[in-house]
């Protein structure tokens, strides 16, 4: 069984989204990872199913959307969001599998109580550099006749507040702004931290690598890299916009065909059911996403014309979903709700930045709310600031859609088709809010839902 099952060895890095050398971002300097993509299969249209922390994650590791898992939102805190039951967690399938199973860093898919499960050790969270380090060791330490390992490290170092470890931050002047962003002092100062961020995490991740390819795992190894969402700024994360949900996808192990990029459009819902081909594990009956190992093995596949993203909730209820094709993108926004989502502008997430754009874009009060409907023309308007959606010569388009969002969310299940959705706060609240008061004998725990 040992020599059958590949070691499976996956990167998570938070908020980072495609801001790296190999996607094309200038003056990131990310030379480790930008040699490995070069060397594995990269991924050029690799998207998350949601653009928020937690029911990105969710899907990845349970091969399930979001509003089907269960994780709809955040879930630390009094966000309480977790998996409904029965959900089986990656980790959870490969330690029954006989993989030997580590945590290194952030999980951030369940709550910390129930975090832990499927993974055998935990190793806790540590800046990237210590969790490689630790990595490192744990390989040099390992028998040959040691079970199959599957090791999940999670990397903060791109989320808010930027905290780089003394990397020397590049001027402001030698930074590109990204089209989706105005060009302003507050702008350029935030990406020339993350992209020191980004310096910590390329290092790191040179370490994990190269301590893989100098052990006797070198032969029977896949490496993943890939990141949770897009970058913490305004039109990207918490967004359904490109810059929202695109994330690096890069791999390389034995049997993959290495030295490529994909262009088929690839969901983080199909990464699970492609590890477990890899893996020559079976697939659990209730997968929604699709295993795109013919691509890395030469082998059968028929690209997806559509794919689909949501969001729900991050720090409130903002219901929407949307469906990509190569050309066209569609959001249907399900609440009156601010155009974007905003951390508090307060020194503890460094988000000033946001405060500044809102004030330099200027949005007319009419625009400040989500429309009912967003289309855009990725070929003619990459940026996605054109809505379509009203323009009587797109609207065979946006109906036909909107018909394939509809059934997408028919198929799968989308309890937002039946009436607004709670997230696990209001369950815990409301159970508290009923029992306080009662007599013992008249309390009603039952759980809502």
């Amino acid at each position: 069984m040992h020599k059958k099952h590949p070691n499976i060895i996956v990167v998570i890095c938070h908020d980072l989204g495609q801001h790296l050398g190999c996607y094309g971002v200038p003056d990131v300097r990310s030379p480790n990872i930008d040699e490995f993509a070069e060397s594995g299969v990269r991924f050029d249209n690799s998207f998350c199913t949601a653009p928020q922390c937690s029911p990105s994650r969710a899907a990845l590791w349970t091969g399930r959307f979001p509003h089907a898992n269960g994780v709809v939102g955040l879930t630390h805190g009094g966000f309480a969001n977790d998996f409904n039951p029965g959900e089986q967690h990656f980790a959870e399938i490969l330690s029954n599998a006989g993989y030997e199973t580590h945590l290194f860093g952030e999980q951030h898919e369940r709550p910390v109580a129930k975090s832990y499960s499927g993974y055998e050790y935990n190793h806790g969270i540590k800046p990237c550099g210590e969790l490689a380090a630790d990595f490192a060791g744990l390989i040099a330490e390992r028998e040959k006749t040691a079970p199959p390992l599957f090791v999940h490290l999670g990397f903060t170092e791109t989320h808010r507040p930027f905290t780089h470890g003394g990397i020397e931050v590049l001027p402001y002047d030698q930074l590109t702004v990204p089209g989706y962003l105005p060009d302003i002092p507050e702008v350029r100062e935030d990406l020339a931290d993350i992209e020191a961020c980004i310096v910590s995490v390329d290092r790191a991740f040179a370490r994990i690598v190269a301590s893989i390819r100098s052990s006797s795992m070198a032969g029977n190894t896949i490496i993943m890299f890939t990141a949770d969402h897009g970058i913490a700024f305004p039109h990207s994360k918490m967004t359904l916009y490109d810059p929202g949900i695109e994330v690096p996808l890069i791999l390389a192990g034995p049997g993959i065909q290495g030295e490529t990029v994909r262009y088929e459009m690839i969901s983080n819902v199909d990464v699970m059911p492609t590890l477990l081909d890899l893996a020559e594990i079976p697939h659990p009956s209730n997968l929604q996403g699709r295993s795109f190992s013919g691509l890395l093995k030469q082998g059968e596949y028929t690209p997806s014309e559509l794919i689909f993203a949501e969001k729900t909730y991050h720090t409130y209820y903002d219901p929407m979903r949307a469906v990509r094709s190569k050309r066209w993108k569609l959001i249907a926004n399900f609440e009156c709700a601010p155009y974007q989502e905003m951390p508090p502008p307060n020194d503890q997430v460094n988000a000033k930045g946001y405060v500044e754009i809102a004030k330099v874009l200027n949005i007319p009060r009419n625009l400040f709310y989500h429309p009912p409907f967003e289309l855009f023309d990725l070929e003619n308007d990459p940026y996605e600031q054109h809505n379509l959606a009203d323009d009587p010569n797109c609207r065979s388009i946006r109906d036909n859609l909107v018909c394939s969002l509809r059934k997408w969310m028919k198929d799968t299940g989308d309890p937002l088709l039946n009436g607004p959705m709670a997230q696990g706060a209001y369950r815990r609240r409301m159970k508290e809010f009923k029992r306080i008061g009662k007599p013992t004998d008249e309390r009603d725990d039952r759980q809502h839902t």
